[in-house]
């Protein structure tokens, strides 16, 4: 797994901003996948479902809450995503 940092985003409306996540992918980003790491007041934002993801590097992609992790005695939390199609480059405008 890779670590970067991106944002998240609810029907174009940005819920989270500049979050820890790891993604992990496979060959051409075919299959695809990871988890962000929250504060517990951040995570309260996710639900699951779907969300999309702009990653610091430009990338787009659209993702699948499979399950919400407490850790470090619940002040955090790791919400486990799959990714939706493509993680992609952001096309020039």
């Amino acid at each position: 797994m890779d670590l970067t940092h991106g944002d998240v985003l609810d029907g174009g409306k940005e819920l989270l901003s500049n979050v820890p996540m790891y993604i992990s992918a496979g060959d051409g980003y075919a299959q695809w996948g990871g988890c962000l790491h929250l504060k517990r007041q951040n995570g309260d934002l996710l639900r699951s479902g779907e969300y999309r993801i702009r990653l610091r590097d430009g990338r787009l992609g659209n993702i699948v809450v499979r399950k919400v992790i407490s850790t470090n005695g619940a002040h955090h939390l790791e919400v486990l995503f799959e990714g939706r199609g493509e993680l992609a480059q952001r096309r020039a405008g």
